[in-house]
Parts: C-alpha cells; structure tokens; sequence
C-alpha cells in the first residue's frame, strides 16, 4: 500500500453518458479505444498497488508522541516535519478533496496539527473562521468528533495555546461532549470510548483500552488512537506498529493501516458489478488466492472487521472457494451491538453482512437465515429513517440499501444490474472515520470509462444482432 498526497489529489468527476443509441465517428472510435486500453492499464495496475490518502490528522497525532529518551523531543519528527510542510494556503490541514461538507473534518485536522506544533514550539485564523461549522448538523461528521475535537480544546488549554473562540461555543461543545460520554454503558460504547481516546486523554482507562490492542499492536488499526496510547502508556507494541508505520510511509501516515484485503476485494467487486471483470481475469484470480490464503490463516484484516468478512465471505463463496459460514458467528445480532460497528450503527457493514448471507449453499445454514432476519429489518428501519440518519448526506449508501433490499441476488438480470451500477457509480467516493479517506482503488474515473465503454459496445453488438433476427 503507498500513500498519495492531498496536494496532487484532482476532481476525479467525469462527464459519461449511457445513450445506447450512440453513434461515434470512425475517429470518436479510434479515441475511445485508446482511452479504453489506458483506463484498462491503469486499473491492472491499481490490483498490485493500493494507494491511500494521507490523513493529517492521524499523522499529527503521532507527531505529537514524545520521544521514549526524552520526552522533550518527537518521537517521530519527520511527521512534524510534514506537518510543517504541508498546510493549505488557507492556513488549515484537511481532507485530499476540500469539500464543503467536510469542514468539521478540516476543523478537526487543523486543530490536530496545530496541537503537534505547538506541543514542539513550533507556530489559527482557519479555527476561527470556521469554528460555527463543529456545531453545524448538515456537516458530515467524523467518527467521535465531539469528544476528540472537545479534548483538543482541553489540550491547548494544557499546553497555554489560547485558540481565538468564544467561551459559550466552546461551553456548548463541551456540553455535547459530555451527552455522549454519559450514554448508557454497554461493550459497544465502551469499545468506542477505546476507539477515540485521543479525544479522552489523561481520563482516558488505558487498562481498558489495551484490551482492544491488536497483534500488530496498534488499537483499531488507527495511528491516532495508537499514538494517544503510547503517549500516556508507554507499550512495545504501540511503539513497533507506529514505528513501523513511519519505516513504511515515511514522513505521513493514513488514517487506518493495514488496509489491503478489502481495497483488492472492493476492486474485485466493482469490476465484476460494472461487467468488465472479463478483462481482469487474471487479477481477479490473484485477489481471490491472496484472499483465500488470509482467511485459511485467521488474519485479523478480516476477521475483526465486519465489513471484510462479510465481503471476503460472500467473494469467496460465489467463485467456490470452501468458506464456513461459521466465521460469520461472531457477527449475530446480539454480538454486532455490543461491538463498535454496532454502536456506531455502521450502515456499510450491516449491508455487507445482509448480502453475504444470501450466499446459502448448504441445508443447515440457520445462521445465515438469522443474519438475512435481523439484517433486513435493520436496514429497512434505517431506510425509513433516512431524514434522520448519520448518512443523510451521503446518499450514495442509502442507495446501497435499497438496492440490497429491493434487488436480492438470485432475482438480478445481469445487464440491468450493470447499466444500474454503472448509472450510481461515484467516482468521488470519499469515506469517513476519525478523518475522510479515500482511495484510488475504491473510487475512481478509470472504472467508470471502461464500464460505459464496454456497455456502449455490448450494445452495439446487440443491436446489429436483432437487426439480423429482424430480417
């Protein structure tokens, strides 16, 4: 996996059209092969080479860990070195794709950077501007934003920055702040409290915490929370991760890692769904013996993280590969909400899980009749709360419910599925955490072009087709 930097991120949007009845010049022709073979190139090579945007909050965050020699020095300088080199003209730290609903996620960035820098001596105008923005509810809003960019307040406090913001905003931040930590108890929120500790800090249970460490020792897969817990519980393994993480990408890190199985399987999917997996046969192959070989091997890429599973599972099982359906246990209802997935209510993943288990090939499947049961229900209740969901501006998953709903597997005709695909596919796929992300392999141009091209001439071929049956 390799990172790609938010000031060579372009507007991915391009202008494509599904008219059938298209009838390009022998020259529109000549350049849409060109294009089509390009595109193509450009995708094999993507299923070698995932790339990720650098998040700058997480790479603030561990930025911000003091050295274990000296706790007057960085641990990690060249993060700060980055942070330092990479601030916007407009003063602030944010998302590859400035966007007008992601302020909040710019808000929260640029106070992290400015959190790294100040904790070192080094340099808030952006903060000011746009402090309205942390209460707006039309933004999107990053995983736990009111408790991680409240404990950012608290840290400048600590560290005597005095951020230019009224008392009553900030009271009224810290009164959100507090709604959410007086929730009801259960594992799920405590699993989520885990998740955000660098909002939490010195209140922070950080024997609590260390229960979710992972075996490549990180928590969450998240450089931020990894980094919050080795600044206050000094731990080898946080320690070798995050230093790791820097051997890997150097000076910036992004916002999960390691994220390399779902990508390729994402890939996999959005060829194969926009009928133009016949020209990937090879990588395809590769993604599903590579994925394969994961799961046999138990990694915790994917059996700790639903959404995965779930599309590892269902991957796996079309293309006959030998999958229980029992690795999907640990996803049952009563499980799934006391987990941060369910406590989040995480749309995505519940989808994924729905969609895999349809894939019932043997009599005795109840568990996956259970997970279609509650599965279902879930999401039609979400879909009829869609005005008040945590998604009601990203329409786009929404209309991934509906489909899964309202179009099971076995009742798809493969065509109307592609040019359906092909008319909701987007290309600016951006994806929240603690931070957005996105990635050249889950939304991009190049699938697009190629799918409207192969569409187009498929057509073509059917409709000289019925004109010889017509005679």
């Amino acid at each position: 996996m390799s990172l790609f930097h938010p000031h060579s991120c372009s507007n991915p949007f391009i202008s494509v059209s599904t008219d059938s009845g298209a009838n390009p010049t022998a020259d529109t022709n000549s350049s849409n092969d060109l294009c089509f073979k390009d595109s193509k190139q450009r995708i094999k090579k993507m299923f070698n080479q995932i790339e990720l945007s650098v998040s700058s909050y997480d790479t603030a965050w561990v930025a911000m860990v003091p050295s274990p020699t000296s706790h007057c020095n960085p641990c990690f300088p060249a993060c700060l070195n980055w942070l330092l080199d990479n601030q916007l003209p407009n003063g602030s730290w944010g998302p590859c794709r400035p966007h007008p609903l992601l302020i909040k996620d710019t808000l929260s960035s640029t106070l992290a950077c400015v959190l790294a820098l100040r904790r070192w001596g080094v340099g808030l105008r952006f903060i000011e501007s746009h402090f309205c923005s942390a209460s707006d509810e039309s933004q999107l809003t990053p995983i736990g934003f009111d408790i991680i960019f409240s404990g950012m307040v608290e840290y400048a406090r600590d560290l005597n920055l005095n951020l230019p913001l009224r008392s009553t905003d900030i009271d009224v931040l810290f009164h959100k702040r507090d709604l959410q930590l007086r929730r009801e108890n259960s594992k799920g929120r405590e699993a989520y409290l885990a998740y955000v500790s660098e909002g939490i800090g010195k209140h922070q249970d950080w024997e609590m915490v260390m229960k979710y460490q992972r075996k490549n020792g990180s928590l969450f897969n998240s450089p931020s929370a990894t980094a919050a817990t080795l600044s206050h519980l000094p731990n080898s393994g946080c320690l070798h991760y995050l230093t790791a993480l820097l051997d890997k990408f150097e000076n910036a890190v992004p916002t999960l890692h390691p994220f390399h199985v779902f990508p390729r399987l994402c890939m996999l999917e959005t060829v194969e769904s926009l009928g133009i997996g016949q020209h990937f046969r090879e990588e395809i192959t590769s993604v599903l013996d590579e994925t394969y070989r994961c799961w046999l091997q138990g990694e915790e890429e994917i059996f700790l993280d639903l959404p995965t599973c779930a599309l590892a599972f269902r991957t796996l099982r079309v293309n006959g590969y030998d999958v229980s359906s029992e690795a999907l246990a640990g996803f049952a209802e009563e499980h799934f909400f006391n987990s941060l997935g369910g406590y989040l209510k995480d749309l995505d993943a519940v989808v994924e899980l729905f969609r895999a288990s349809q894939m019932i090939i043997h009599p005795n499947e109840q568990l996956l009749e259970k997970h279609i049961s509650w599965t279902s229900h879930f999401l039609k209740q979400e879909l009829s709360n869609t005005s008040k969901c945590a998604y009601k501006h990203k329409q786009n998953i929404m209309q991934k419910v509906n489909d899964a709903l309202e179009f099971p597997h076995y009742a798809s005709l493969e065509r109307l599925v592609y040019r359906r695909n092909i008319v909701n596919y987007d290309v600016d796929d951006i994806r929240m955490l603690k931070s957005s992300y996105s990635s050249l392999s889950i939304g991009n141009k190049d699938f697009l072009r190629l799918a409207v091209e192969d569409f187009n001439a498929c057509q073509s071929i059917y409709r000289e087709e019925l004109k010889q049956l017509e005679r």
